[in-house]
């Protein structure tokens, strides 16, 4: 299934949702008359398998008065505040790795181990938010389209052979970036982390019904041109791969947000560079997901 995290009314209390056919949302959090576990969506995830049995029985049933269209509701971030740092994954693609490289001036290596790096959860961001350009900040924002796990159970030194069973679904994110205030420390947080730097959505699919890496495309549009596509069974360390380094150490819980990295395309590995500019719209998809759709604006 495909859960979403909407608002009513603009401004309103937030509620939890399941994707209908017809481009329809069932509000779970109406339809179980108070039912706590839907709440939200960290509610959902900490319920656990209960809680998606009782999701599905809620979505055979639909409930007429609790269903509305999708143009109808304001949809935001599955999780508008995870409960933790997004975690981060770097250089997770062949393409990536040699075009950064190309474009740095740098020999490129493929890592023998992930890299890791995170943005605060004030960075997280829905569908149809505004990406800030602070030009006081940058001149080089850019865009990377990714791939995002969400853990559904607690673990820590998860066997990868054991990892698909933490994990709730998937979501897309945007990593973007700063590249003048990522290059000028060896640290990303900083630009990689400002506020509205990580549009998150715009739901959640469920790992049930999740295909395999290599039938989900990552694709990235820059005013509905393509920059970025290329499958995600790419990626030179597997879901299951990241969670058993991650979780060496470092107990993951459910909500965690964890994105997988992203291809090449990005702005700066383009001759000429191409950056974002304010009036940009910014378009990432993946087919079985959805599309992330967010304007760029300037501060």
């Amino acid at each position: 299934m495909k859960l979403l995290t909407f608002t009513i009314h603009e401004g309103g209390p937030t509620r939890l949702g399941a994707m209908l056919p017809g481009q329809e949302v069932l509000d779970l959090t109406g339809a179980s008359n108070g039912d706590a576990h839907f709440t939200s969506m960290l509610t959902l995830i900490e319920a656990g398998s209960e809680g998606l049995s009782r999701a599905a029985d809620l979505i055979h049933r639909e409930a007429p008065s609790h269903v509305h269209p999708i143009g109808g509701v304001s949809v935001l971030s599955p999780i508008p505040r995870p409960a933790k740092n997004v975690y981060c994954v770097g250089l997770n693609f062949r393409s990536h790795v040699e075009q950064n490289a190309a474009a740095l001036g740098e020999s490129a290596e493929i890592p023998d181990v992930p890299l890791f790096f995170s943005k605060p959860v004030t960075s997280v961001i829905g569908t149809g938010e505004a990406i800030v350009l602070d030009e006081r900040l940058t001149s080089k924002l850019d865009y990377e389209v990714e791939l995002a796990i969400v853990i559904g159970r607690r673990g820590t030194w998860i066997d990868p052979k054991q990892a698909n069973d933490h994990i709730f679904g998937y979501t897309i994110a945007n990593d973007v970036s700063a590249r003048d205030l990522q290059w000028r420390t060896s640290q990303f947080l900083y630009g990689k982390g400002l506020d509205t730097y990580c549009p998150l959505g715009p739901a959640i699919l469920t790992a049930d019904e999740a295909p395999g890496m290599d039938e989900l495309t990552l694709e990235l549009l820059v005013n509905n041109e393509m920059r970025q596509s290329e499958s995600a069974g790419h990626m030179l360390f597997s879901p299951a791969e990241v969670i058993g380094w991650l979780s060496s150490g470092i107990t993951l819980e459910p909500g965690d947000i964890i994105t997988l990295g992203t291809p090449g395309g990005c702005g700066y590995q383009t001759t000429p560079t191409r950056f974002l500019s304010p009036g940009d719209i910014v378009e990432c998809r993946v087919s079985a997901i959805g599309s992330l759709i967010n304007p760029v604006k300037s501060a």
